[in-house]
């Protein structure tokens, strides 16, 4: 006598597609030895930001707000890190604030510090 054996014919069918996903994610991959050289060579250029020969004494991120005298409020300048900067030789401790994102440096000249 035979046996009877109970499929489940979804299942199946879900491994078959999930073989076939494989199969065809597979083709993409292969290596077809083309190569590609870059357009323009760039060099690496050395950045000075004149805080080589200083050590920070202090280092924290800060928002600047500056108080509107005609608004009676104050207001948001920038978000950056503040630094308190130790000069090697000459011992002197400027305060210096960058902006986070362009690293502009925030000085006097702008009215802000």
């Amino acid at each position: 006598m035979k046996r009877l054996e109970s499929v489940d014919w979804r299942e199946k069918d879900a491994e078959h597609e999930h073989r076939e996903d494989e199969e065809a994610a597979g083709a993409y991959d292969e290596d077809t030895g083309a190569q590609v050289s870059p357009i323009v060579r760039l060099e690496k250029i050395v950045v000075t930001t004149a805080e080589e020969d200083e050590d920070a004494i202090l280092d924290l991120k800060a928002k600047l707000y500056q108080f509107d005298k005609d608004g009676n409020q104050w207001k948001e300048r920038g978000v950056g890190t503040i630094k308190l900067l130790k000069h090697k030789e000459t011992r002197t401790v400027p305060l210096v604030m960058r902006q986070s994102r362009t690293l502009n440096k925030i000085d006097e000249e702008d009215g802000y510090c």
